[in-house]
């Protein structure tokens, strides 16, 4: 990580919130990792938000401690700004606001750090001074999940970056945008932008590199064909150096690209779980192992005109209602091309005829251009 690039906010106590939030309790050694965190770095702020939201006895002792330590931290931070401004230079008078406001991002104050960092701002002149303030203020959007925060400074960031961003800055936009759109559900958007930052990572002030190929295998399983999975992720140096730091990654992965769909629906299980406690994709669990087994199932089926649900059922390591609720589900839904004949016990796929569609498609298309030029003509004759 760049040494001029300060880790804050620290998104591992964004992490630890979450994880707190789901347990439901104090006492665990989340919260009280949590409590530590607060503590250190003086969270007065924060403290007080989570003591609302999640109805903790107020720990009075510990809030006049982190008041004083805040008064006077702000003292020493205002007295630095009235110097500057007496007796040196912009620069000077720059760094004693930014000071100032990297004051108010650490210990939680959202409304008032970004007021402090629009004003920092307005007296930064270098592009790549700018573009640290706006990286700072997104990674605070994600810290909070403050969407309107993350959307604006997303887009003054490209903004900046086209008026000449070096490479660096370009590569850690793209890290920062592609974790946000993989936590709104944009995965094919995300997949695309954590493959091209795969090769040049240095974003460590925003995530860690092992989480980030995590991501960055999951958004690929769902939006890449077989053999660009194979180039991209599979025979991937980036990827092969830290897939084993996460237990099941390499099993997700080479299982559900060989065909060996018993092991595929056990890692699939472990992340269905794990992910449930990651609050960038705890909301979408369901949805991402529900596309992951339509996936494997129309990978499976597309080997086969026929096959009977006793065989598909011991090759995904289910049992025989399992998976004839599954499919029918699917098929049903309009999500796998293939029949089920339930006296037989056979599944009979039936594969799209694309050329066919893609003639009708063109066929209704040019039907509603001319009823629309018909249309413009009798307007046009009157």
């Amino acid at each position: 990580m760049d040494e001029n690039i300060k880790k804050l906010p620290d998104l591992a106590i964004a992490d630890l919130i979450f994880t707190v939030k789901l347990e439901s309790k104090t006492g665990t050694d989340s919260y009280n990792k949590l409590i530590k965190e607060i503590e250190t770095h003086k969270m007065l702020p924060l403290y007080k938000i989570l003591v609302e939201q999640l109805k903790w006895t107020e720990d009075q002792g510990l809030v006049s401690k982190l008041k004083a330590e805040n008064e006077s931290e702000l003292k020493a931070l205002d007295d630095k700004i009235t110097d500057s401004v007496e007796n040196f230079g912009e620069s000077e008078i720059r760094e004693a606001y930014l000071a100032k406001s990297d004051f108010y991002c650490r210990i939680g104050d959202k409304e008032t750090a970004v007021e402090m960092y629009r004003q920092t701002f307005e007296k930064t002149v270098p592009l790549g001074q700018k573009l640290d303030i706006v990286f700072t203020l997104i990674r605070m959007g994600i810290f909070w999940m403050d969407h309107d925060i993350v959307t604006r400074n997303l887009e003054k960031a490209k903004s900046l970056v086209e008026e000449g961003g070096d490479w660096d800055r370009k590569n850690r936009l793209k890290t920062y945008e592609a974790v946000y759109k993989m936590s709104i559900r944009q995965f094919k958007e995300a997949s695309d932008l954590y493959l091209e930052t795969v090769a040049s990572f240095t974003s460590t002030e925003f995530i860690e590199y092992s989480r980030f190929i995590q991501y960055l295998i999951f958004t690929s399983l769902l939006h890449l064909d077989r053999v660009s999975l194979k180039q991209k992720v599979i025979d991937s140096p980036d990827v092969l150096s830290v897939i084993n730091d996460t237990p099941k990654l390499q099993d997700l992965l080479q299982s559900f690209y060989n065909g060996d769909y018993a092991n595929f629906f056990g890692a699939l299980a472990h992340f269905s779980d794990s992910i449930k406690g990651d609050r960038y994709l705890a909301e979408h669990s369901r949805f991402f192992t529900r596309e992951m087994r339509i996936l494997a199932y129309n990978q499976f089926l597309e080997s086969y005109s026929s096959v009977k649900l006793e065989s598909m059922s011991n090759q995904f390591g289910v049992s025989y209602d399992f998976i004839d609720r599954e499919l029918s589900r699917f098929v049903a839904a309009g999500r796998l091309n293939c029949k089920i004949d339930k006296v037989s016990g056979v599944i009979e796929t039936t594969r799209s005829d694309a050329k066919n569609h893609l003639y009708k498609t063109t066929l209704q298309q040019g039907d509603n251009l001319l009823n629309r030029v018909q249309k413009l003509s009798r307007v046009i004759n009157v």
